[in-house]
């Protein structure tokens, strides 16, 4: 996910043409693409999809879209190999002290959620999220940006450390959820008003102003 920065839509061109150079691939051998469709910031999303669809366009290639979440729930999956948790639960940082959060369960040949993708506080995730666990009968593995913010301790809660690979999205987990579960329509999942939108709603609320 894009940090909030000017010139994003250069780096993610700049980032690509690293990544083929790492591999040792041209431009012309590119297949398809996958792009995150968040959750994650507006302008970062923006920019990655809208790069993402100019991309295919222009080397006439399919472009597939895979949801950060689910994504990073595979890398939680592949970290905690072994870890009695099979309740993963990504948390990615969403600012204004909220974190956006799914859960699913590790089933043969993929996920299952268990719950849904949303905007939470942290307390408010860390409830719910010892509720599927309880239910579940199994302790929840919590990875990601957002599982650094205050908030997410609770008994039935396990955070992975900070240094883990699992706390950020890897461009393969998106690839292998397209492979699992087939592509999704690219179209942004931003699960919450702009900044700009909330703060309008809150200056007509105060003037009594009808939205």
């Amino acid at each position: 996910m894009l940090e909030r920065a000017d010139g994003g839509g250069r780096r993610v061109l700049e980032a690509a043409h690293h990544l083929l150079a790492a591999a040792g691939l041209e431009v012309g051998e590119i297949d398809r693409i996958v792009v995150g469709l968040g959750p994650g910031g507006f302008t970062g999303l923006r920019i990655g999809i809208a790069t993402a669809l100019a991309l295919g366009q222009a080397l006439s290639v399919p472009v597939e879209g895979a949801s950060t979440l689910e994504a990073l729930a595979l890398g939680i999956a592949d970290a905690g190999a072994g870890h009695p948790a099979p309740i993963l639960a990504p948390a990615t940082d969403a600012r204004r002290r909220e974190v956006f959060a799914a859960a699913y369960r590790v089933v043969p040949g993929g996920l299952e959620e268990v719950l849904a993708p949303a905007a939470w506080h942290p307390p408010d995730l860390a409830g719910a999220l010892a509720g599927v666990g309880a239910a579940q009968g199994a302790a929840v593995l919590v990875a990601g940006d957002g599982a650094r913010l205050p908030g997410l301790d609770h008994p039935g809660l396990s955070v992975l450390a900070p240094g883990s690979p699992a706390q950020r999205v890897r461009a393969v987990n998106l690839v292998r959820r397209v492979a699992q579960a087939g592509p999704r329509p690219v179209a942004p999942a931003y699960l919450r008003l702009p900044d700009a939108e909330e703060n309008r709603l809150r200056r007509l609320t105060a003037t009594g102003a009808t939205p």
